[in-house]
């Protein structure tokens, strides 16, 4: 596509960054965007008919991420908006933090960096995990998770996953890119890091609670780049208080900007919902968010049209 001419984004009233808050409520979102001609948003935020009725001028509705989950799409064709989202930009930056924080949590390089800010010198309670020779299951084989395999072999290790959908054809295809697919129990109970890459849907809330927890091993840890509500993060406390595994990567949580009992302890490693921010990524993102943007207000289609 040719560069942006700046006619073509002349009148454009974008409510940009609606989730300062993560979840405005119906009021304050009418009062953002009312008498806006586009909207652009992230995953925190619900964009619900009743908005969406209150915003006479909307044109278009661009979510800056996969999935439409967070909008209602009846609303908008009803409406006469077009809806778009920015599929799989971020994928890379997601997986490269998965491999990150299986890093950060199996080598303790978290708590080594907390203990040295405190001058404190126990290397011997830092002894951690190599991970070549050793097994990545990946709950979730997307584009997110099959390049995190990709990214687990090159370093060693041996890869499983699990599928929704598990057919001779598809099984075949992973066995070629290194992956050995299995049941989801089947995963948690051979991993010595099981990653959740799966999108959060009804079949995966609570995907994972204690039930699941016990049948992993006690030397296994756990990281999770899915949405928070995969993992019943009481149940994970829990388990990482009693030792049931050995520790845990979160870079979603269930309820962001509040406090997490998991933060207190030195065997987690948290991070704020960094999968897809990375430079590279947030430009690529911000380039597609333009041109589907300047297409859509000029009456034409996205790329990546929903509605």
């Amino acid at each position: 596509m040719d560069p942006i001419a700046p006619q073509a984004l002349e009148g454009l009233r974008a409510a940009y960054e609606v989730t300062v808050r993560m979840q405005p409520s119906v009021a304050e979102l009418v009062d953002l965007i009312a008498g806006m001609d586009a909207i652009v948003l992230r995953s925190g935020v619900k964009l619900p008919a009743d908005v969406i009725s209150a915003a006479p001028q909307l044109k278009v509705i661009a979510r800056a991420g996969n999935g439409t989950d967070n909008i209602d799409l009846a609303a908008a064709e009803h409406a006469g908006v077009q809806v778009f989202n920015i599929p799989n930009v971020s994928s890379g930056a997601v997986a490269e933090l998965a491999l990150g924080l299986t890093y950060a949590v199996t080598r303790h390089i978290a708590l080594g960096d907390r203990q040295i800010r405190g001058n404190l010198w126990k290397k011997s309670e830092l002894a951690g995990m190599e991970l070549v020779g050793k097994t990545m299951g990946i709950v979730g084989l997307g584009d997110i998770g099959s390049r995190l395999a990709t990214l687990a072999n090159g370093v060693g290790m041996r890869v499983v996953g699990s599928v929704s959908r598990h057919t001779p054809d598809r099984e075949a295809a992973f066995a070629r890119a290194g992956i050995t697919l299995m049941t989801t129990d089947e995963v948690l109970r051979s991993a010595d890091v099981v990653a959740l890459t799966c999108p959060l849907n009804d079949h995966t809330r609570n995907l994972i609670t204690a039930a699941e927890l016990a049948t992993m091993q006690t030397s296994s840890y756990l990281v999770n780049v899915s949405r928070g509500g995969v993992v019943d993060e009481g149940d994970l406390y829990d388990a990482l208080v009693r030792g049931n595994i050995a520790g845990a990567a979160i870079d979603v949580l269930a309820v962001e900007r509040e406090p997490s009992r998991l933060a207190d302890l030195d065997n987690v490693v948290l991070t704020p919902h960094i999968g897809a921010m990375s430079v590279d990524s947030q430009r690529r993102i911000g380039t597609m968010l333009l041109e589907g943007l300047a297409l859509g207000l000029a009456g034409q289609d996205a790329p990546t049209r929903i509605v």
